[in-house]
């Protein structure tokens, strides 16, 4: 056998059919292999990175290639499958009858030539040729890998019967009912978009990340530019396969993924942030699933990691290893442990949801508050975490009679009218979407120059989402809220008039001093307190129900 070092990316180019080949001989299905996905990642980001890309050569024929990275720590040669930030899954580019012996004859060559030398493989998954081929290898030597797993979920269409299987995962988490929620307020649909329309992806990536801790770099320099080629790519085999859900012809969730020889890798999910309430994520996750089920795909790989929606769907898992290799030296063995040790930690923190969900939100929140964060948002934030420990809450709540006057006290005429979803959109209220997500009818200022809520009524429960209650409410009877304190007067009269023959409820909390005098001022009457007691973990509700009686008192611990 003989090894021929491939030292740059227009050299490479003379080995693209043979490369292609080989992968299309062996029916490979990892799109991170493809040399259109090698030879893009080292024209765009591999240039500043050590690339080591080696051809073995049997007698006349080219029967494999090894895409490496190398770097130097402490005197260490270390090398590194190409991509090793970038790509999810790695391996040899080899047919199955040659690798083997052209991993033992390369491997063997390295070692001989290094004496300071740790191997370092990422991606490697453990139904892959290639991940056996070089534990094989390593463990023939006598040279024991550290081995360091994620899980992979994945779901393989010819294993179940897919349409009850999709049907009945539909209804977790209530993703049909967001759905229909959604449609019902406007046009949804989902589309693959062109290659003008990807700025949108970009941007609404950043958005969804923008108070979160991202480590992907999907969006940031030669990282963009590269998974922006990619979708330029006419391979035969890999496919840069894009799908958006549109609400209101306004991008609200994106999926970035791979498809090559029948498998649909999924890369990276984006969505609206103010649309957290209607799950689009899952709901564009659903319309994927289908579609690559309908185009005929056989496996949709929902790639590494512990993410709760990933098991919802899927019918099998595997699991990607990180394997760790040195030579025999002091020196090697030394930096081979603490590699060992920083992915046995990383390997432990990410296998705890709980872990991962404090780095991506709480340190992810912290860093916004950093960056951007104004004294409003720090008093905010420091709340919040002090009622994590101890809270005392107390909400009392009003009811308003229905009135015997048909005319108003004041001229009202048309002040207010309904706000539609698609003004709301333009607010970028987080809040606001979660008001239509609940059934709420929200009112807007009919003569403001800029469209402005003023109010929202409920016909069908009352909730404070501070005590997280939420409970029916009576017949002929509407629920207040939103930032209603600085009109309570002119918004009851408005009420009144629209709705004479009906009561509305209406809550205060204990700082609201001023609106909860306002509120007896205007004739509405305490018809209950709701006092909440928190410390450590020792919680305390306590409900008092004011009757022409005297009223009662209950609590409950």
């Amino acid at each position: 056998m003989q090894l021929i070092r491939i030292r740059t990316d227009d050299e490479l180019t003379l080995y693209k059919d043979i490369w292609d080949q080989i992968l299309a001989r062996e029916h490979n299905d990892n799109p991170f292999i493809e040399y259109a996905w090698f030879y893009n990642w080292w024209k765009i980001i591999g240039r500043k990175e050590r690339v080591e890309l080696y051809a073995v050569k049997e007698e006349e024929n080219i029967i494999a290639f090894f895409p490496f990275t190398v770097r130097m720590q402490w005197g260490v040669r270390i090398y590194a499958f190409a991509g090793e930030n970038i790509a999810n899954y790695s391996g040899i580019i080899a047919l199955e009858k040659w690798l083997l012996s052209a991993s033992t004859f390369v491997f063997d060559e390295l070692i001989k030539k290094h004496r300071h030398v740790i191997f370092s493989f990422h991606g490697l998954l453990e139904s892959s040729q290639s991940s056996k081929v070089i534990e094989q290898y390593f463990v023939e030597r006598h040279m024991r890998p550290s081995i360091f797993r994620v899980i992979t979920p994945y779901l393989a269409f010819p294993e179940i019967d897919f349409l009850s299987y999709f049907n009945n995962r539909r209804k977790m988490h209530g993703v049909d009912r967001r759905e229909r929620k959604l449609k019902n307020l406007g046009t949804l649909s989902s589309k693959t978009p062109n290659h003008n329309e990807l700025w949108q992806m970009f941007r609404l990536f950043d958005r969804r990340w923008a108070k979160k801790m991202d480590t992907s770099s999907f969006t940031k320099g030669k990282k963009r530019e590269f998974f922006e080629h990619l979708t330029l790519l006419h391979d035969d085999a890999l496919k840069v396969d894009i799908e958006a859900l549109v609400f209101e012809d306004q991008w609200i969730a994106f999926t970035y993924g791979f498809s090559c020889r029948g498998r649909y890798v999924s890369y990276v999910l984006g969505h609206e942030p103010n649309f957290n309430s209607f799950g689009v994520g899952r709901i564009l996750y659903h319309y994927l699933i289908k579609r690559s089920f309908n185009e005929g795909y056989s496996k949709f790989d929902m790639s590494i990691g512990y993410e709760p929606y990933k098991f919802d769907w899927r019918s099998g898992i595997d699991f990607t290893r990180r394997m760790i290799i040195s030579s025999d030296t002091k020196r090697a063995k030394f930096v081979k442990s603490r590699f060992a040790f920083k992915e046995r930690l990383k390997e432990t923190l990410k296998s705890s949801h709980r872990v991962v969900e404090w780095k991506r939100n709480t340190l992810g929140q912290l860093r916004y508050l950093v960056k951007y964060g104004k004294g409003k948002d720090w008093l905010e934030y420091g709340q919040r975490f002090v009622e994590k420990f101890i809270r005392f809450k107390q909400v009392d709540v009003f009811e308003l009679p229905p009135t015997d006057s048909v005319t108003p006290l004041r001229p009202v005429g048309l002040l207010f009218e309904e706000m539609s979803i698609q003004e709301a959109m333009h607010l970028k209220q987080e809040a606001l979407i979660s008001l239509f997500y609940q059934g709420y009818t929200i009112y807007k200022d009919s003569f403001a120059e800029t469209s402005k809520p003023a109010f929202a009524l409920h016909t069908d429960n009352w909730r404070i989402d501070a005590l997280q209650i939420v409970e029916s409410l009576p017949k002929q009877t509407y629920f207040l809220t939103y930032d209603v304190y600085k009109n309570i007067d002119i918004i009851t009269d408005f009420f009144q008039k629209i709705k004479p023959a009906h009561t509305l409820w209406v809550t205060a909390s204990v700082w609201q001093w001023r609106k909860r005098k306002r509120l007896q001022q205007l004739g509405y009457k305490r018809i209950s307190r709701i006092k909440h007691f928190k410390c450590g973990r020792y919680e305390r509700k306590q409900v008092e129900k004011y009757t022409e009686s005297g009223g009662d008192v209950y609590s409950v611990h």
